[in-house]
């Protein structure tokens, strides 16, 4: 039997210096050995450390993302208190610029488009000044966008139409003709007047439209609603015609044909129309602020005279008053926004036989009043009057008409075939009409591009904050695009931009935030800001753009 030699080692001669790390494994102690790494002392707390690390690590990165993020906004915003408060127009920073408007030096004028800049309160906006024109028929209008046109299914019983002013129109020009009256045989109607007048207006405002119906020829004519007096029976007698005119919507709703109820402050303008002849004699004209007599002379009458000894025409409303019945008959005497009827029979024996009927009065202001036929003679009704008195019309005039000629006619905007008076064959007489023009703003597509400022290197990602002000209401990145370029304009990338808040309330100036990698642009280090407005008017402040 062999002997064994055991020899012992010193307790120090093994130490862990002495074993290489990851050299010793399972096998070594036993072949049988399955060591858990919870066995080894310190190994579970050291990985458990680890992972608390990383998630510590991780925390502080999207921290510091976040903080980045606040950093360039906080930038912004400082660069604009700096701008504003030291009346600084383009104010460099380390890696980007600030530009809070006070004149055009930070943007490039030949790059941009329609780009109006407002002096005064220093901003660039997308509006510009736009010629408008609405004009009214008794059926029809000529700009859908803001008017409502009435209806005239009948005579005598035509509807309302309405203007609604637009946005940014803060003064119209009315203009109104009156219609013509209504002919029988050699009896010409005479001619409708013509009122114009600059109204102070709001956007949105709806304003009540009347269109004048022309005077139908006699005989049986009926009346006409908002307008002139009829004839009837068998006389041989035309009616007059429709004033036509501008009142407030609210007040004129509640007007009816039975009560002629308004009053005049609010009736905006209107143009008297003529009385309708009957032969051998001529209705009156419209006015002016006097309608004319009906009669071959075509004198002014007013309330209280008898236009003619023989013909008894009606009388010329004025401002105060409608036109006297021929012949002092009361029953034919015109009122406010009326003219008198021809339809009525005569209370008192006359020579002919059956009941007497004569021309009709014109409507207007103070309607003209109705003619009175003694002993077969014929005559014709008077012309209403024109109203220019409300106390926001400016720049008004009014002209009347000339027998059978409407005033107005030379206006450069009158419309021919309107509101003269009627004559053989057809006898009836035109329409009035009318107009409402301005001059008002409306969104223009607008491009704001900055000047190149020099990066310090060829930067990768862009922030751009714009200081921005509604004046309509935008969609942002449709109505509102920002977009960043590093080659200096050559190639641009749309920045995504975010609504960030308002800084002086809800009506106020609010802040949009955007960001953008510009990786893929060709490699520049020339940084320009571009804007795209388009639809819907804005206000641009200022903008700040920075680059990393």
């Amino acid at each position: 039997m062999a002997i064994t030699r055991i020899k012992v080692l010193p307790d120090d001669v093994v130490s862990s210096d002495k074993v290489a790390s990851d050299t010793i494994v399972d096998a070594d102690v036993s072949p049988s050995a399955a060591i858990a790494q919870s066995k080894i002392s310190g190994l579970a707390t050291s990985i458990s450390s680890l992972c608390t690390s990383l998630t510590s690590a991780n925390t502080s990165l999207t921290a510091a993302c976040s903080q980045n993020n606040k950093n360039y906004f906080n930038i912004a915003l400082l660069g604009f208190k700096m701008a504003t408060q030291e009346n600084l127009t383009v104010f460099n920073l380390v890696d980007g610029i600030v530009d809070e408007f006070h004149d055009e030096s930070g943007t490039d004028e030949a790059e941009g488009s329609n780009d109006i800049y407002c002096a005064s309160s220093d901003f660039y906006k997308n509006q510009s000044p736009a010629p408008f024109s609405a004009g009214f028929t008794t059926t029809s209008v000529t700009e859908p966008d803001t008017s409502t046109a009435g209806t005239n299914p009948a005579y005598g019983s035509g509807t309302f139409g309405t203007f609604t002013v637009p946005s940014c129109l803060t003064a119209t020009t009315i203009y109104a003709w009156g219609s013509g009256g209504g002919a029988q045989g050699n009896g010409t109607g005479g001619g409708g007047g013509f009122m114009t007048g600059v109204l102070a207006t709001s956007p949105g405002q709806a304003i009540k439209v009347v269109v004048g119906e022309g005077g139908h020829a006699g005989p049986g004519t009926p009346g006409n609603a908002l307008g002139g007096g009829g004839s009837g029976g068998t006389s041989q007698g035309g009616g007059g015609g429709g004033l036509s005119g501008a009142f407030n919507d609210s007040e004129l709703a509640a007007w009816t044909d039975a009560t002629h109820g308004i009053s005049a402050p609010l009736i905006y303008g209107i143009a008297g129309s003529g009385g309708g002849g009957q032969q051998p004699s001529t209705g009156g004209a419209g006015g002016g602020t006097q309608g004319q007599s009906g009669s071959d002379l075509q004198e002014p009458v007013g309330h209280g005279e008898q236009a003619s000894a023989a013909g008894c025409a009606g009388g010329g409303g004025s401002q105060s008053a409608g036109g006297e019945g021929g012949g002092g008959l009361a029953d034919k005497d015109g009122g406010l926004l009326f003219g008198g009827s021809g339809n009525i029979p005569l209370a008192e024996p006359v020579d002919d036989t059956g009941p007497q009927y004569s021309g009709g009065g014109g409507s207007g202001y103070y309607g003209g009043g109705a003619a009175r036929r003694p002993s077969g003679e014929h005559s014709a009704g008077g012309g209403g009057s024109s109203y220019l008195g409300h106390p926001q019309i400016t720049s008004g005039s009014t002209e009347e008409g000339n027998v059978a000629e409407g005033g107005g006619t030379g206006n450069p905007n009158y419309v021919g075939s309107t509101n003269e008076g009627g004559a053989d064959p057809s006898g009836a007489g035109e329409e009035g009409y009318m107009l409402f023009t301005g001059t008002g703003v409306s969104a223009v597509s607008s491009t704001i591009v900055s000047n190149a400022f020099a990066a310090t290197s060829v930067p990768t990602s862009s922030r751009i904050v714009v200081f921005q002000e509604n004046i309509e209401t935008p969609t942002l990145n449709t109505d509102v695009i920002a977009s960043v370029s590093r080659d200096g304009g050559t190639t641009f990338t749309n920045a995504t931009l975010a609504d960030s808040g308002y800084v002086t309330g809800s009506s106020g100036q609010r802040i949009l935030t955007g960001q953008v990698t510009i990786s893929g642009q060709p490699s520049g280090q020339s940084m320009r800001w571009k804007l795209a407005l388009a639809n819907k008017g804005v206000k641009i402040h200022g903008v700040s753009l920075s680059w990393a």
